[in-house]
């Protein structure tokens, strides 16, 4: 078997009680894995633990062993808040802002971490006098930290082998050897280190892989889907098989990656961790404790109602029922203070339960926070704060949601651990402290011993497989490139041969790595993608030349790996052509004209909305939104042209008459604006804000009355005029905008609109807008002479205030300055095209009631971009979609 070698060796030295150091803890895990395996095939039912620890538990062990004084060993939040200390009192630019102050706090961790493991003499001050700008900045630091430590008997976690190879040095205790597993290579202070413990040696190398293939894929799509396909077939041959696939963008790629191998049935596991704070269970823990002290933004909260984590499945569904409420009534709102939502739930739909709960968690946080609290109080009071609330729910956890609370449970008391230097904290500033640490706290299931191990290339260290598929090998990926650390002087460095000091090391690294990874399985892939983010790549020349001897070129993908097999469909297709008739007790339909052009942008879509009340969301905006200011216009235009009822006017004439067109219309715009606001609205927003709103309103309608006044002689008829129609059967409550009488005793139907509205949304066979053909088809009496439908476009800006639409004589009726090229003069209303709308409207109000629900958009990809449905009608996995789509992409090349 390939790897003999190694297996052999490591089973032989732990079976016989032996010490084995790993690079890491996912190499421990890969080391006691295949411990186990060999014992399990051996027949044992139980068997000792073997002795295997990752380098950072060997050290810390080691030197506890030996270190009595009552040193406390820094973790790392203890340690980044010491370094966030320094750079705040040093009055430096980035401690201005907590985000800059925590990533320049890393950065000094970092650099602190290099010295100690390659050049730790630089750790004594007096050999960084000569250190200038950034550099000289930092050494200023590391002197405070340095002194520090030393006056509260504190030691960093990166001085514990420096520290320890000074005690085993002054020690002559004899100790067991040590057998190394998956180090690609030993910094100065390992070797040090273990050169002080006495005998150590490396895991021996394995023979190289002698089955090694080089691919070339079309793009990554294409690549990760060979994989994934590859990793099905050797399944498929050995289901006891162990595979690893090795990518240097697990991170970024991980959904992508999950995707393809869910779609190849292949049960795979990752090395690499997520955020934690990205896992449902903790966000949702995070999110209580924020709202329970400032605001959730809408989309958060909509978020947490979705998770079982907020509450009983009764409670949920009515918080659920209560928000989609709050949209329809147009009370949303960017932000929500837990005080404004219960007082809004309060006045709607009440649900004491979870309303109790909350307001006692709230209550029992103001009266924390009255006074600043060492951290470890506020770790201790956090779970009470989450009970109070409900967290984590009523339903029985997962054992991926109990191993997640219990990380989260670790993070709550790193953070209490701050509180090491004794001084108090403020309520935020903790809550702060643990976001920042539940964002980089790395979050893994515990192994399931999935057969496809997911890697990087470090954490594949260690890991020995079956077959090894490394991904993305071409030559601007590998080698890696890095970059040198800005607070340390170059030369420095590149001196102590630190990462990425030059090209050279970082080639030698790769090259170790590559060797390595040639070394852990009898089958080796390489791969990449000849096109991605649009740029030709070519194969790793380092790969090419260490499998030079093997005579491997990059070919193409074998066919079995591009091309899914013929295999009988594990789901039917059926055409569905049955219909759900509406009921004659669903009664009239709100919306108007609304349900009649959504059956002809899409029948599914009319369905959807009306019959089951599918919804599409708008998230809140800061300011007013297009909606609210809408409705300001429309009201607006009907306070001023509402006649004796409003105190308005109704004829050209009576426009022409008003001495002070601006005050007029001042005095209207005032009272929408106390009337149509909604309350949320005027609650949350500035008094200047609206003030000037209110101006802008002004200044729109006046410049549009003003443009009015160039128009032949008309009156108005209606304004805002409100009924019920019957189309075909189908009952619609709509509302006409304003109803003008025009000059040849013609009716002109007008909508108004800010947008840029065109008529030719009104072209059959399939309209896009049926609102005014509908109006004038058959919210009009019978007897009237309709002359014409037009849009009237209300926008800033002289030259965009205009008529857009249909008129029988629109020079002699509308406006006496139309010349000849004018689309209103060019493409005048007949009689013929009010015919053919109102056979259309009809066929389209007749298919809605016979329940017609095709998923057929008008325009793909068009059509669908505005819907917000795609999630229920799924129109992204149809054929026709796809090869739209398809299309698009040929034209853009």
């Amino acid at each position: 078997m390939h790897n003999a070698t190694t297996a052999t060796e490591l089973d032989h030295w732990l079976r016989a009680g032996g010490r084995v150091v790993a690079a890491s803890e996912r190499a421990v895990r890969a080391v006691l894995a295949s411990y186990h395996r060999q014992r399990r095939a051996e027949g044992l039912a139980a068997w000792s633990t073997p002795d295997v620890l990752s380098w950072q538990s060997f050290i810390r062990q080691e030197w506890e062993r030996r270190r009595t004084e009552g040193i406390l060993i820094l973790n790392a939040i203890q340690e980044q808040a010491l370094w966030s200390g320094f750079i705040h009192a040093s009055e430096h630019q980035t401690a201005l802002l907590p985000g800059p102050l925590h990533r320049l706090a890393e950065l000094c961790m970092t650099a602190h971490s290099l010295l100690c493991a390659y050049a730790p003499q630089l750790l004594d001050s007096r050999s960084r006098r000569g250190w200038l700008q950034d550099a000289g900045v930092f050494s200023e630091w590391l002197e405070l930290f340095d002194s520090e430590c030393r006056v509260k008997k504190l030691i960093s976690a990166e001085r514990i082998a420096d520290d320890l190879t000074s005690l085993l040095l002054d020690s002559a205790e004899i100790r067991p050897p040590l057998l190394l597993a998956g180090f690609d290579r030993l910094t100065p202070s390992q070797e040090r280190l273990f050169n002080a413990w006495g005998q150590w040696s490396l895991v021996a190398s394995a023979e190289r892989a002698t089955d090694v293939h080089s691919y070339v894929a079309a793009d990554p799509a294409t690549e990760l889907m060979a994989c994934a396909r590859w990793c099905r077939t050797q399944l498929n041959a050995d289901p006891a098989t162990r595979l690893l696939v090795i990518t240097q963008e697990a991170q970024n790629r991980r959904g992508e990656l999950e995707r393809a191998f869910l779609r190849e049935s292949v049960p795979a596991e990752f090395s690499l961790g997520v955020p934690l704070g990205t896992i449902g269970i903790s966000r949702a823990a995070a999110m209580l404790l924020h709202w329970l002290d400032s605001s959730l933004s809408e989309h958060e909260i909509d978020w947490l109602f979705a998770t079982p984590y907020a509450g009983s499945a009764p409670e949920r569904a009515a918080l659920q029922a209560f928000h989609r409420q709050i949209r329809r009534r147009n009370l949303q709102r960017p932000q929500w203070t837990l005080d404004q939502f219960l007082a809004e739930q309060a006045r709607v739909q009440p649900l004491d339960s979870w309303t109790h709960r909350m307001r006692a968690a709230r209550q029992r946080l103001l009266r924390e926070t009255r006074r600043a609290r060492k951290p470890l109080e506020w770790a201790e009071q956090v779970p009470e704060l989450l009970r109070e609330a409900g967290w984590p729910g009523e339903e029985a956890l997962t054992s991926g949601e109990f191993q997640a609370m219990r990380r989260w449970e670790q993070v709550l008391e790193a953070c209490g651990s701050l509180g090491f230097d004794g001084q108090p904290m403020e309520w935020r500033k903790f809550l702060s402290k643990l976001d920042q640490e539940l964002a980089s706290t790395l979050f893994t299931l515990e192994s399931e011993e999935a057969p496809v191990l997911v890697a990087g290339t470090a954490e594949s260290a260690g890991i020995v497989a079956d077959g090894i598929w490394f991904l993305g090998v071409d030559d601007d990926s590998w080698p890696p490139r890095g970059s040198l650390n800005p607070l340390l002087p170059p030369e420095v460095q590149r001196a102590a041969q630190m990462p990425h000091a030059t090209a050279l090391q970082d080639r030698e690294l790769a090259q170790a790595m590559t060797n390595r990874i040639l070394q852990s399985a009898a089958t080796v892939h390489f791969s990449y993608a000849r096109l991605r983010e649009g740029v030709e790549r070519r194969a790793s020349r380092l790969v090419a030349k260490q499998i030079a001897d093997l005579a491997v070129k990059a070919d193409s993908l074998p066919a079995e790996l591009t091309e899914r097999a013929a295999s009988k469909p594990q789901t039917e297709r059926i055409l569905d052509t049955s219909q759900i008739p509406l009921r004659a007790t669903e009664g009239a339909i709100a919306g108007g004209a609304k349900v009649v052009t959504m059956q002809s942008l899409c029948p599914f879509q009319a369905f959807a909305v009306e019959r089951l009340a599918a919804e599409k969301w708008d998230a809140a905006q800061a300011g007013l939104t297009a909606l609210i200011r809408g409705n300001l216009l429309h009201e607006v235009m009907s306070l001023v042209w509402g006649g004796v009822a409003t105190g308005g006017i109704r004829t050209l004439a009576e426009l022409k008459s008003l001495l002070d067109l601006n005050a007029f219309v001042t005095n209207y715009v005032h009272t929408a604006m106390r009337s149509k606001l909604p309350a949320s609205a005027r609650e949350r927003m500035p008094v200047r804000y609206l003030k000037l709103e209110e101006q802008r309103l002004t200044r729109l309608v006046t410049e549009w009355l003003r443009f009015e006044l160039r128009r032949q002689d008309f009156s108005v008829e209606d304004a805002e005029l409100k009924h019920e129609v019957t189309v075909a059967g189908l009952t619609l409550r709509v509302r006409l905008d304003r109803v003008d009488r025009l000059n040849d005793g013609s009716s002109l139907v007008i909508d108004y609109k800010t947008g840029d509205q065109k008529p030719n949304q009104w072209d059959l066979p399939r309209p896009e807008d049926a609102q005014l053909p509908l109006y004038a088809g058959f919210a009009l009496p019978p007897d009237s002479k309709i002359g014409g439908l037009v849009f009237a476009k209300v926008r800033t800006g002289e030259k965009n205030l205009c008529f857009a639409g249909r008129i029988t004589d629109a020079k002699s009726t509308l406006l006496a300055e139309l010349n000849g090229t004018s689309s209103l003069v060019k493409n005048p209303l007949t009689l013929d095209q009010l015919d053919a709308w109102r056979t259309k409207i009809e066929q389209l109000a007749q298919d809605f009631l016979a329940g017609r629900a095709d998923l057929d958009p008008r325009e793909i990809p068009k059509t669908c971009e505005t819907c917000g449905l795609q999630a229920l009608c799924r129109i992204h996995e149809t054929a026709a979609y796809k090869g739209t789509a398809d299309e698009e992409e040929d034209a853009d090349e």
